[in-house]
């Protein structure tokens, strides 16, 4: 007798659940199928003709890793359906004949199935041999762009540099004014120094000066900041919904991140368009972006002319634009990458070519007292310091340049060049108001244990450290130690200074 669909949907859903779990349990639900399939008078060859179609099904909704896998429990559970059958089955040869064939042919499947399984194998082995040596050339051509475009900004830079420099000793000799000059080659030099922060922030290197800020007033403000960097016939919209939550972000960066996407999205509309700054708080719970737990978004939209989806993937290297390599160029998009990402957050990108770009950045949410919100407002400071800076580094034109900049600005300084030494002049009584240290110093003792060992012994002498490497000051930070970052200038290292003394008063 035919097996009825009813039966065969039975044996298949029995089937499924015995290769997915196993067990005694599911065996005697096998032994109830045989007892249902005797009961409908169904033979032994229906049963396993069942069995097969069954089997078929349920490797062809595997995946063909598992495939090996699933043919001892199928025939396990095969068997425990013919219990029933086991007496009636003796006796009739010709049933048996019938089922050495159904099994001859069902160890041919196997067999097939196995070899279909080690040339897939195989196959996915040479691919993923083929996608290493693929991903490897990949870093190897950013590497090399990286580098080229590196050697590019620098060589202008080094150029603009020595250049003015030159014509200024020539001038200098004649006796003629040269501040134009120097003022060029200060300009060059700072240039330089804002390639190697934006190489920081993509490497999330970057010292990072996080503050806890409201975004609500923060996004009131960008609309100014944004109209500085568009033309005329983009028209800026400003949005937020309410209620935001404040983030904890460095507001420098994210200004500067917020000019990127605008200089890129003013660039996609050449004969004007519209440009949409927003935000909302959103809460990622299924681990989207690698993120999870509150977060503000801010989105970037403009409609301009979209990106081609084969250059999606690569907008965030360093160095790779679609522009004329020029000042700056290549830098912009890797910068807010690295930012978003070290400020613990992540970056989305959405793009349809002829209609525009929307840049997502989700920056996670605080929760802080008013007290910590910050400001926008810099306080001035006076910059004629009086006092004595005590100057530690191990790079004597380094520190040289530290103690010429700090006389400029009215402080005795002194100077050394290990942190021995300082300690050596601390300890022979020399008077010092402040010290000013390197962190990095090879050799001995570094610039936080410095600040250990003169916390210890004078508690109350202001300390300030120096670095431009990131994780450096995760270290001093942790011990509440004031550091600026390098490079520095005059008026942000005396500041700085005044601001200390100030304090320690």
């Amino acid at each position: 007798m035919t097996a009825t669909p009813q039966f065969d949907q039975l044996y298949r859903n029995a089937l499924r659940q015995h290769l997915a779990g196993g067990g005694e349990s599911a065996l005697h639900q096998a032994y109830q199928v045989g007892r249902v399939a005797l009961s409908l008078r169904l033979g032994v060859v229906d049963l396993i003709l069942v069995h097969q179609a069954a089997l078929a099904d349920a490797l062809g909704q595997s995946s063909s890793k598992d495939v090996a896998g699933l043919i001892g429990p199928a025939t396990e559970f095969l068997a425990e359906c013919l219990s029933p059958f086991e007496m009636m089955l003796r006796g009739f040869e010709d049933a048996n004949a019938r089922l050495s064939a159904s099994n001859a042919e069902l160890t041919e499947t196997n067999a097939a199935l196995a070899s279909a399984h080690q040339a897939l194998k195989s196959e996915v082995a040479e691919r993923e041999r083929v996608e290493t040596a693929l991903v490897h050339a990949q870093k190897l051509q950013a590497v090399g762009l990286l580098a080229g475009g590196v050697a590019h900004h620098f060589n202008n830079l080094l150029t603009v540099v020595l250049g003015n420099l030159q014509l200024a000793q020539r001038r200098l000799r004649l006796g003629d004014d040269i501040e134009r000059f120097l003022e060029a080659a200060v300009g060059g030099a700072e240039r330089g120094a804002q390639v190697v922060k934006q190489l920081l922030t993509f490497s999330r290197q970057q010292v990072l000066e996080a503050r806890v800020l409201e975004v609500a007033p923060w996004l009131d403000s960008a609309r100014a900041l944004l109209a500085s960097a568009l033309r005329g016939d983009i028209v800026i919209e400003v949005e937020g919904a309410p209620p935001l939550r404040p983030i904890r972000i460095d507001p420098t960066q994210l200004e500067l991140a917020l000019l990127n996407l605008a200089v890129n999205a003013r660039d996609a509309m050449p004969t004007g368009g519209l440009l949409r700054l927003s935000a909302a708080d959103c809460r990622i719970a299924d681990g989207r972006l690698g993120l999870e737990g509150d977060f503000v978004v801010i989105s970037v939209t403009d409609t301009g002319a979209g990106i081609d989806p084969e250059i999606v993937p690569r907008v965030f290297e360093p160095f790779f634009t679609t522009k004329a390599l020029g000042p700056g160029a290549g830098l912009g998009l890797s910068q807010v990458h690295g930012f978003v990402h070290q400020s613990g957050g992540a970056i989305e990108l959405e793009s349809v070519v002829g209609q525009g770009t929307t840049f997502r950045l989700y920056l996670p949410a605080t929760a802080a007292l008013p007290a910590e919100l910050a400001s926008d407002v810099i306080d001035p400071t006076a910059r004629d310091g009086s006092g004595r800076v005590l100057v530690v580094d191990d790079d004597v034109e380094v520190a040289q340049l530290a103690g010429e900049l700090l006389t400029g600005c009215g402080y005795e300084v002194k100077l050394a060049h290990r942190a021995k030494a300082a300690l050596d002049l601390l300890g022979a009584g020399e008077p010092i108001d402040l010290l000013f240290s390197d962190i990095i110093m090879p050799g001995g003792m570094n610039g936080v244990q410095l600040a250990d060992e003169v916390r210890r012994r004078y508690p109350r002498l202001p300390i300030l450290l120096a670095t431009g490497y990131s994780d450096a000051v995760a270290e001093a930070t942790q011990k509440a130690l004031p550091v600026i970052t390098k490079p520095y200038d005059a008026r942000r290292l005396c500041d700085r200074i005044h601001e200390l003394l100030r304090a320690a008063a």
